[in-house]
C-alpha cells in the first residue's frame, strides 16, 4: 500500500467514526443524487465519489488497480488464520491452471465444512488477492475452511471461461476434499455480484454434470440474467448506489462480446427451467440495480420447492461485502450472513 493510499485510508476511517447524523447532513450538502434511505456513512462515501472516474472510464489495468485500492480502503483488517495455502487447479481444457487460496481458521475441525468463494468485479476486475481480508474474516467468523478462487477474467477470457473455471474448482474440491481435510457433505458456494452469479452457476452445473451439489449457496447481490433488463436496473442504474448502467454495460461488453449467448445457463442461470433439487440458498439483496433479478431467482427457486433465505439490506448498496472495515452496517450484514452459513453448514 502506497503512502498516499495509507493517508486516504486513515482519513476515511477517521471520518467514518463521526456520528451518523453528522455524516448524513454532510452528505446532503454535497451529494448529487438523493440517497436519503442509505446508511449515512455510506451516503457520504458515495457523495465524495460523485464525479470521479469509475473503473469503466479508465484503461483496464488502471480500473483493476482502482478496484483494489477501494477494497483496501474499506475492507476489514487483516486477520491471521491457522493455515493458508496457494493451490493450483487445472483448467478444464488441460492447458494451464488457476489459483485457489485456502484459509483454515483456528480451531477448525479435522474434517471442517468449507466455503468456495468467487469474488465480484463484473467478471472483468477483482482477484483472489484483493479478497484476501474478506476470506480470512469469513473463515474465522464461520469456522469453515474458505477456498478463494482466482478464476480467469474478461476480456482476455470472455464467457464461458469463468463458468468453466468455477466448475473445474468444484470438481477439483470434491476430488481432493479428503487431502484438504474438508467434509465433502458440508460445502457451500458463495460469491458477490459476478461471483454471486458464479456460485449459482457452480451449483446448477454440478447438477448438469452429475456431481455432488453443495449443501448451501450464498449469493450476495448476484447478477442472474445477462440481459440486465429488470425494473431495478432502470430505477437504480443512475449511480445512486455506485454501480450504474454505464459500468454494467462495460462489464457485460467485456464478458459477453457475443450477445447470442444470453440464453446460456452459464450466463443467465435465472433462465434455467429446472431448479428442483437445487441447494438451500441464502440470497442477499440491497439497494442495487441487480436487486430485482436476484429476487426473481429467489422466487423461481421457491416455486421449485427450494428453501430460500432472503437477507435484505436497503440501507446498503452493491459492493457492501468489502466495506466492513469502514461501514459498521456493512460489517453487521456480513456477520448476519456468516451466522446463516454457520447454522446451515
Amino acid at each position: 500500500m502506497s503512502l498516499q493510499e495509507k493517508i486516504e485510508r486513515a482519513t476515511v476511517r477517521s471520518l467514518m467514526k463521526l456520528p451518523g447524523p453528522v455524516l448524513g447532513r454532510l452528505a446532503g450538502l454535497v451529494e448529487k443524487v438523493n440517497r436519503e434511505r442509505l446508511d449515512p456513512r455510506l451516503r457520504l462515501l458515495l457523495a465524495l465519489g460523485d464525479g470521479r472516474k469509475g473503473f469503466h472510464q479508465l484503461p483496464l489495468p488502471k480500473g483493476r488497480a482502482l478496484y483494489g485500492q477501494m477494497i483496501r480502503m474499506l475492507d476489514v483488517d487483516f486477520q491471521p488464520v491457522a493455515e493458508t495455502r496457494d493451490l493450483r487447479v487445472p483448467l478444464a481444457a488441460g492447458d494451464g491452471d488457476f489459483l485457489v487460496k485456502l484459509y483454515r481458521p483456528k480451531g477448525a475441525a479435522s474434517e471442517a465444512p468449507a466455503i468456495v468463494y468467487f469474488h465480484g468485479g463484473g467478471f472483468t476486475i477483482g482477484s483472489a488477492e484483493q479478497y484476501d481480508h474478506l476470506c480470512r474474516y469469513l473463515a474465522n467468523r464461520t469456522g469453515a475452511v474458505v477456498l478463494n478462487v482466482d478464476y480467469r477474467l474478461a476480456p482476455e477470457f470472455p464467457s464461458p471461461a469463468a463458468a468453466d473455471d468455477v466448475l473445474s474448482a468444484w470438481r477439483w474440491l470434491l476430488e481432493n476434499a479428503a487431502e484438504l481435510r474438508i467434509d465433502a457433505t458440508r460445502l457451500a458456494t458463495m460469491g458477490d455480484s459476478a461471483g454471486g452469479n458464479l456460485c449459482i452457476v457452480a451449483a446448477q452445473q454440478a447438477a448438469v454434470h452429475g456431481l455432488t451439489l453443495p449443501k448451501l449457496v450464498v449469493a450476495v447481490y448476484p447478477t442472474t440474467d445477462g440481459a440486465m433488463d429488470s425494473p431495478s436496473v432502470a430505477q437504480l442504474g443512475g449511480g445512486q448506489g455506485g454501480l450504474d448502467l454505464a459500468m454494467m454495460n462495460w462489464f457485460r461488453d467485456h464478458y459477453l462480446p457475443d450477445k447470442s449467448v444470453l440464453d446460456d445457463l452459464r450466463v443467465s442461470p435465472l433462465r434455467n427451467p429446472d431448479l428442483a433439487g437445487q441447494p438451500t440458498t441464502v440470497l442477499v439483496t440491497a439497494t442495487d440495480p441487480l436487486r430485482d433479478e436476484g429476487l426473481a431467482y429467489g422466487e423461481k427457486l421457491k416455486q421449485a420447492g427450494v428453501t430460500v433465505i432472503n437477507l435484505d439490506y436497503p440501507e446498503l448498496v452493491h459492493g457492501f461485502i468489502t466495506m466492513g472495515g469502514a461501514i459498521p452496517a456493512a460489517r453487521a450484514a456480513v456477520n448476519a450472513i456468516c451466522r446463516r452459513i454457520t447454522e446451515r453448514l
